[in-house]
């Protein structure tokens, strides 16, 4: 039997999906709908839009729910939000123009592509501007970038991903050498077989009121899976791209196999965890429901569970923290190297005393020689308690870091992630 605060939860999951849904359909909100959710506190609708990087594409819906239940409306300056996403794709373009003059081969996926779907493009915020390029063109493609202001930011930069920042950190450049940054593993290799940037496979589209190269419609929408999944694994995913995967499938899903897509995903693991999302976009967001014909598939309780985890960015302990704080414990379970543990104290034990082979990167003597395992596993304590004096009340203490590994190995079992 449903809590009153799970049922209050659950209305305000179905509030906030039916502003979004209204906000990327371009609709008006119908008062007989909003008067079914009268009471839900719009601020915390707000607090919900800023998690998910929507303020710009729900704020003025938001303020009109406000207003229907007689408060008053935000008065945020919307018009400082367009101006800053006009100034990013204004460098996007230059940056492109110019390398297309020097004849770099820039692939751009997520952004620009994504945000052309919207009513206005400039109503999907993003933190930066993603660019594939082959190996051979990396060198010459950061050098064009450093010439032209751009700088490297060697702290969060990877072997596979060089971040670039303009001077005024207005505009971030991730520069891809591949899709999968520096991950490896199972998974990753049954990616990489499917050459989802194999220049046969690459389109031209015009977006934001410019041409650009990018990945094919189904290897976009399988590389978008693999993104939310990541997110989802190491720290939680918001709803925000549940608006990217309805849009997109419903512009370009005519163009997907689905039987092809779905054996890709079915290789992958992936199957359940995107039948599951794609009826949740159905069911909420209106999206063509085309792409789970001849599909059946039973959905338990884990389904609210997903949605609920959805709706707070994966977080359990209170607000959302440094959330990346269990990525070396869930990488392992990400790419497909490790399955779930039968039994919640197993596999809590299993996170605190990780195999050998997966120990985080930076206790590589592990890797070398595996009989100092158990000095790894006190290396690693002593790091954790060392990290977690310093950073006090935004770290997460012993029993939540084992708490919110266990809910996001758990939930990745029960979506079938875990293989």
């Amino acid at each position: 039997m449903e809590t009153e605060q799970s049922n209050d939860v659950t209305k305000e999951w179905r509030l906030y999906m039916y502003l979004l849904r209204c906000a990327i359909r371009g609709e008006k909100p119908d008062d007989i709908e909003l008067s079914q959710y009268q009471g839900i506190d719009s601020d915390r609708l707000r607090k919900r839009a800023a998690e998910n990087g929507q303020v710009f594409l729900l704020g003025s819906i938001i303020d009109t729910y406000a207003v229907f239940c007689g408060e008053k409306a935000a008065n945020i300056n919307y018009l400082a939000c367009a101006v800053h996403e006009y100034e990013k794709y204004k460098r996007i373009r230059n940056v492109l123009a110019i390398a297309a003059q020097k004849g770099m081969p820039f692939v751009i996926f997520k952004g620009c592509v994504l945000a052309d779907l919207y009513p206005q493009y400039i109503q999907r915020s993003s933190c930066d501007t993603d660019i594939f390029v082959n190996k051979e063109y990396r060198q010459q493609s950061v050098e064009m970038l450093l010439d032209i202001g751009y700088t490297i930011d060697e702290e969060h930069s990877k072997n596979e991903v060089c971040v670039l920042r303009c001077e005024n950190r207005l505009h971030t450049i991730e520069l891809h050498t591949c899709l999968w940054e520096d991950y490896k593993g199972r998974r990753l290799e049954i990616l990489e077989s499917m050459e989802l940037t194999g220049s046969d496979k690459l389109i031209k589209l015009n977006t934001c009121g410019f041409e650009v190269t990018t990945l094919g419609y189904e290897e976009h929408l399988i590389y978008q899976l693999f993104h939310i999944i990541k997110h989802f694994s190491l720290e939680g995913v918001g709803v925000k791209y549940l608006a990217d995967i309805a849009l997109y499938v419903d512009k370009y899903g005519q163009y997907i196999d689905f039987e092809d897509l779905w054996e890709k995903l079915e290789r992958l693991d992936y199957a359940k965890f995107a039948h599951y999302l794609f009826a949740i976009c159905i069911e909420f967001l209106g999206m063509d429901n085309s792409i789970l014909e001849n599909r059946q598939m039973e959905m338990g309780e884990e389904l609210s569970e997903f949605m609920l985890d959805l709706f707070n960015g994966g977080a359990i302990c209170g607000e959302k923290k440094d959330s990346w704080q269990i990525l070396g414990m869930m990488t392992p379970y990400f790419t497909g190297e490790k399955k779930a543990v039968k039994g919640r104290l197993r596999r809590k034990l299993s996170v605190i005393f990780p195999r050998a082979r997966d120990v985080q990167n930076h206790y590589t003597y592990v890797r070398k020689y595996p009989v100092l395992l158990p000095i790894a596993w006190v290396h690693k304590a002593v790091n954790y308690l060392i990290k977690y004096k310093q950073k006090g009340d935004d770290w997460y203490n012993a029993g939540e870091k084992l708490d919110v590994a266990e809910h996001r190995i758990d939930l990745m079992d029960k979506l079938g992630l875990l293989g």
